[in-house]
């Protein structure tokens, strides 16, 4: 076998698993589509050695829905991917597009900044690998700690006990208040440094899971203060935890927390509103039964 077709098959097995895995990251209905399902079954039969990649007559072309929502307002857009057979060895075509747009209205400069943005976030990251900061950085407030951010995130359900220790230890790991409870559905709420919260997205996302979404993000900006105390002021939970309140058992290995408790302890730390947003109804307290 020569050695660039070598390198094919190699680059077709890293384009299946990552479809694979971008596949299982964006497991809601219409989050992930790709322009030919048959495609992958091709990929495989040539590394199953049933084909030759000559014989390879279509390229895997897929879509990633991305959606932001925050105070019942949702906007989203679409990464657009085409995967040369040579990817990833060569670049491979992507584009970004808008899923709804007023019209009339400009947006293309909106786009650059926000990737911008993205971009100078990224960089940071890219420093601290290997690059000490120098004097005149360390005097700088590193970007994202000056505003905290509050995520509020929903999941179908969160059962696994990997799942659960790995939520908590990022917890800890990024010094984050808030909580996680499990069972179904799963809420999860994160405070802290913006940079940090947002990390634990980034986390939390690329697990595997049925549905999930932010349902609320909040961003409130420090006190100028350093005093700990004056930042703990701004948070409306202690360290992060997980929330265990009185199991009710479903089928299978399914449970839920009592919801009635659920919503008391919401309103304790000034979040009742919250109930409504994620349940659609109208919380009660917890001696008012289910």
């Amino acid at each position: 076998m020569q050695t660039n077709e070598n390198g094919s098959l190699e680059g077709l097995d890293l384009q299946l698993s990552e479809v694979e895995m971008l596949q299982s990251m964006y497991a809601n209905p219409g989050e992930f589509a790709l322009d030919d399902p048959t495609a992958l079954d091709q990929i495989r039969a040539v590394l199953a050695g049933d084909f030759s990649t000559e014989s390879l007559q279509t390229r895997i072309g897929f879509t990633v829905k991305v959606s932001v929502e925050n105070e019942k307002k949702n906007i989203a857009a679409e990464l657009v991917c085409q995967l040369p057979h040579e990817y990833p060895f060569v670049r491979p075509q992507i584009f970004t597009q808008l899923e709804e747009q007023a019209e009339g209205e400009i947006c293309i400069g909106i786009l650059v900044e926000w990737l911008r943005e993205r971009l100078y976030t990224e960089l940071q990251f890219v420093d601290s690998k290997g690059h000490e900061p120098n004097q005149e950085k360390s005097l700088k407030q590193p970007e994202g700690r000056d505003t905290l951010t509050r995520l509020w995130i929903y999941s179908h359900h969160i059962y696994s006990k990997i799942k659960r220790k790995d939520i908590q230890d990022w917890g800890d790991e990024l010094k984050l208040h808030g909580f996680s409870m499990p069972g179904k559905p799963g809420v999860i709420c994160a405070e802290g440094a913006t940079c940090d919260v947002e990390e634990f997205w980034y986390r939390i996302r690329r697990m595997n899971w049925k549905k999930i979404c932010i349902k609320e993000q909040e961003v409130v900006p420090f006190p100028k203060e350093d005093s700990a105390t004056k930042h703990d002021s701004v948070f409306k939970f202690g360290p992060f935890f997980e929330l265990v309140l009185d199991a009710r058992g479903g089928k299978g290995r399914e449970y839920h927390m009592d919801l009635g408790q659920f919503s008391t302890f919401l309103q304790e730390h000034d979040s009742g509103h919250m109930f409504s947003l994620f349940f659609g109804v109208s919380g009660k307290p917890a001696d008012d039964g289910d």
